[in-house]
């Protein structure tokens, strides 16, 4: 699936099923993240202006998402609660390479793997969670979290070269399964 390299752990889904407030509470701080690192890449690139855009959308789309999931929560009478990091995102992170223009291409690639990796359990999420309303819910983000990758990777292919991004999404791709083939099937989006 997109740039993957491996599948999520079968057993993530029965700790994700198993703990539904748990991962729609993640799910929330997880949107709030993402739409604070599209205002971080505006911050940190305002010359970027073809990014810069796209990343105003997306950060529009993940408060949209994240009002979605803060609404829900609310309706069944559960607060979000502080954020504790995530391991998973974390990880991807510290290969971030900190010279620049290596830094803005890995941020770019960091960003798709963490859009396709929920695509992916959003999409399992889908087909298992107990409820129709949650299902409902992963079905619909399913094309947006699509979207955020692909809108990942053009800026990328933007600004540097095709075979340079190709082969750099080839050694995350190597990282980002490492990484989650160790994860320890929390009930959170990237457990």
């Amino acid at each position: 699936m997109l740039c993957l390299a491996c599948e999520s752990n079968p057993e993530w889904v029965d700790v994700a099923i198993a703990h539904p407030d748990n991962i729609l509470v993640d799910h929330a701080l997880c949107e709030k993240k993402a739409a604070a690192f599209a205002m971080a890449m505006i911050n940190r690139y305002p010359d970027k202006t073809r990014m810069v855009l796209d990343m105003i959308d997306l950060a529009k789309e993940e408060l949209e998402h994240l009002e979605t999931v803060v609404r829900i929560l609310t309706a069944r009478g559960i607060t979000m609660a502080p954020d504790a990091g995530n391991e998973y995102a974390q990880q991807l992170h510290g290969h971030i390479r900190g010279q620049e223009p290596y830094r803005l291409l890995d941020s770019l690639i960091v960003g798709a793997f963490i859009e396709a990796r929920s695509c992916e359990r959003f999409s399992l999420l889908a087909k298992h969670a107990a409820d129709e309303e949650m299902r409902t819910l992963y079905s619909s983000l399913l094309a947006s979290e699509a979207g955020h990758y692909r809108m990942y990777t053009d800026i990328a292919r933007e600004y540097f070269p095709v075979d340079e991004v190709r082969a750099r999404v080839q050694e995350f791709a190597v990282i980002e399964a490492s990484i989650v083939r160790r994860l320890s099937n929390q009930p959170t989006m990237h457990g």
